[in-house]
């Protein structure tokens, strides 16, 4: 199971996930520049995969 999680600002809640504990599992974003849709993958501490996605 993956998880998705959306949120308004996604550039402070990349800074959160990452001082939590979590690492990008992707190197570049999947964000639409024009649209400013679409997310970041990461893993938690344990390895699980989520996302967080612009909402």
């Amino acid at each position: 199971m993956r998880v998705d999680l959306t949120t308004d600002d996604l550039a402070a809640a990349d800074r959160l996930a990452i001082e939590a504990g979590t690492r990008r599992l992707r190197p570049t974003d999947d964000i639409d520049p024009v649209a400013q849709k679409g997310g970041r993958v990461y893993a938690g501490p344990a390895g699980h995969p989520f996302c967080l996605r612009s909402a």
